[in-house]
């Protein structure tokens, strides 16, 4: 179940950062000053964001230059917004340090697992956000199917639909093939 908190005033990015850490169950956002709360993720969400990382951190490794793949980190893709998308990836001199402080820049990758409390939010709100802060593409990703939908920047029209015999890739990413029907194994 996804649910904005209504507080007495609007919060800025800098009060969101500042909030303690939310109960093991609950995630936080933050969405034009509103706080946003939702369920944590289930055991199918996390075992494809387990293959999602793997799968990237092998493609990142096995060349210089490959960029940078991290889960979970807070990015500002607007003001006084702040989300925690699933999974980025950015490329090579783009990508934050790890001396950087919080939020972090939106990745050219941004990754959505589908639950079922944030589906629409993440297909609605958050994939308009990405791109408008500089996505390149945005990866919902539905391992219930498994499928996923892509959105891509530089392409008009609708996003490519995926289904469980199509793999994960990108023209961002030369040589990197995830398929789909992995992400429910």
């Amino acid at each position: 179940m996804m649910s904005t908190m209504h507080t007495a005033a609007r919060m800025t990015t800098r009060e969101f950062l500042a909030l303690p850490e939310p109960p093991a169950m609950l995630r936080f956002e933050l969405l034009d000053g509103e706080l946003v709360t939702h369920n944590g993720p289930a055991a199918r969400h996390q075992m494809a964001l387990v293959r999602l990382i793997v799968t990237f951190d092998a493609w990142c490794g096995a060349a210089p230059d490959r960029g940078r793949v991290l889960p979970d980190l807070a990015v500002e893709p607007s003001t006084d917004t702040v989300f925690l998308p699933d999974l980025q990836w950015w490329s090579a001199g783009r990508g934050p340090s790890a001396d950087d402080g919080l939020p972090w820049p939106v990745g050219d990758i941004a990754i959505e697992i589908a639950s079922p409390s944030t589906a629409r939010f993440d297909a609605i709100v958050k994939t308009d956000r990405y791109l408008q802060a500089g996505a390149q593409e945005v990866w919902l990703v539905d391992p219930q199917r498994p499928g996923a939908r892509i959105v891509r920047a530089d392409v008009a029209g609708p996003p490519a639909e995926l289904g469980p015999d199509d793999a994960l890739t990108s023209p961002l990413l030369p040589g990197f093939a995830l398929p789909l029907a992995r992400l429910s194994d």
